[in-house]
């Protein structure tokens, strides 16, 4: 009986390093994929901190836009029934672009990093690539992905490529990169010849 119990034991045991071992490997493939700068290092922080912030205020500025358009629409709706459907609908969406771009200066303004709006724009521009995708392939007939494409042009594609271009804009103009360690003037003093 003993015997049993020692064995059932060490089957047990074996059993458990199997697993362990097989989680190992399963966090060393994710690892080596894109979702690694979401994992957190050993001290607990992000590994990548800039993803994980934009990916972050992404989602904040989805919401943002889906409440502007609610405004917009809410708002504008009134002044622009007897206007063209064309420029109504102009109006609206770059009603909620300004929104989402007068939201993007005042956090560039507030955020020491200056890449973060800009990464932002990029994860929305993602997001929409995704969308339109996607449609494609489940609509399948051409005229509901047109009636789709003209939904998706107001709603999403002018607020965000007016955002990315603001973006871009604002990033070229306040981003420094940071100095190499080399560089740095205290280095020179404290190298030894």
């Amino acid at each position: 009986m003993e015997y049993n119990n020692d064995f059932q034991r060490q089957i047990d045991d074996a059993e458990r390093e199997r697993r362990k071992k097989e989680r190992k490997e399963k966090w060393a493939r994710r690892e080596k994929s894109f979702w690694k700068a979401f994992l957190f290092t050993e001290d607990g922080k992000p590994k990548s901190g800039l993803m994980v912030y934009t990916f972050c205020l992404s989602i904040a500025f989805v919401l943002l836009y889906i409440g502007a358009f609610n405004l917009a629409i809410t708002w504008l709706s009134p002044v622009t029934a007897e206007w063209p459907v064309f420029a109504g609908n102009l109006v609206q969406s770059l009603a909620a672009g300004a929104v989402g771009v007068l939201a993007a200066l005042i956090l560039h303004r507030v955020f020491s990093d200056k890449r973060l709006m800009l990464g932002t724009y990029l994860w929305l521009g993602a997001y929409a690539v995704l969308v339109c995708v996607s449609m494609l392939f489940m609509l399948g007939d051409r005229e509901a992905f047109a009636a789709f494409l003209h939904f998706f042009a107001w709603f999403v594609a002018v607020p965000v490529i007016l955002g990315l271009i603001v973006a871009y804009l604002l990033y070229r103009r306040d981003y420094v990169p940071p100095k190499r360690e080399e560089d740095q003037p205290w280095k020179k003093f404290t190298q030894r010849r």
